[in-house]
């Protein structure tokens, strides 16, 4: 009789230890589980604070404005739209430089906006639009957005010294201006319009032969011909 009850002591020694050891067990895996929920509380909340305290990014805009026979515009009447925002930016401008910039930031402008940018004086005006890429708002702005506000086309095609002829001092003004003999600066076009006379939108050597085998009616009369645009 004793030994039965000396084993049914035992038995119930093994059920209680078993629960317990499944209770620490059950805990610890409560335990672990919590921490797992911590530990991604806890990063969830420090990304949403690090995205929230992120200041924005500057956005640089910039250029310079001149006429289409080189001269610079100063102080040049300039107006940027974001066509997507309506805004309306801020542009700094001198009036002894014909630089026009824009300081705003990602706040202000994003990717995929449509910058309008207008320019004008007060009778002749030019204007563009610029879509903003990904790698513009990497790089920090829009660099050297030019304009050139186009002058109505004056004088004699050829005449490039604006004298109101076309001879061999026009050919040589334009060579040396186009060379920069004997010096930069020793001889300067008068009238860029005038010195582009094939047409190409450049000034360049091939101008300078066009025009003086026009004047020398080299080969032969009306071999080449200049022509302004």
């Amino acid at each position: 009789m004793k030994k039965m009850n000396h084993i049914f002591r035992r038995s119930i020694d093994r059920e209680k230890e078993k629960k317990r050891s499944d209770g620490r067990k059950a805990a610890r895996a409560n335990l672990s589980i919590a921490a797992v929920v911590s530990v991604l509380v806890i990063s969830l909340t420090t990304a949403m604070l690090a995205t929230a305290a992120e200041p924005p990014a500057p956005f640089h805009v910039y250029g310079w404005v001149k006429y289409s026979n080189g001269t610079a515009v100063l102080n040049p009447n300039m107006n940027i739209t974001n066509h997507n925002t309506s805004e309306n930016y801020n542009v700094e401008t001198n009036a002894s430089y014909n630089y026009y910039q824009v300081i705003t930031s990602s706040c202000n402008v994003s990717e995929g906006d449509v910058l309008y940018f207008n320019v004008s004086d007060n009778g002749n005006s030019t204007n563009r639009t610029v879509t903003v890429t990904s790698q513009n708002m990497t790089d920090g702005g829009l660099f050297e957005q030019n304009l050139t506000i186009q002058l109505p086309q004056v004088g004699i095609c050829g005449d490039v010294n604006d004298d109101g002829e076309i001879d061999m001092a026009d050919v040589m003004t334009l060579w040396y201006d186009f060379a920069d003999y004997p010096y930069p600066g020793a001889h300067t076009i008068a009238n860029a319009w005038a010195a582009d006379v094939n047409c190409d939108g450049e000034i360049d050597m091939a101008d300078v032969m066009t025009l003086w085998y026009d004047f020398a009616d080299y080969p032969y009369p009306g071999a080449h011909v200049v022509n302004c645009c």
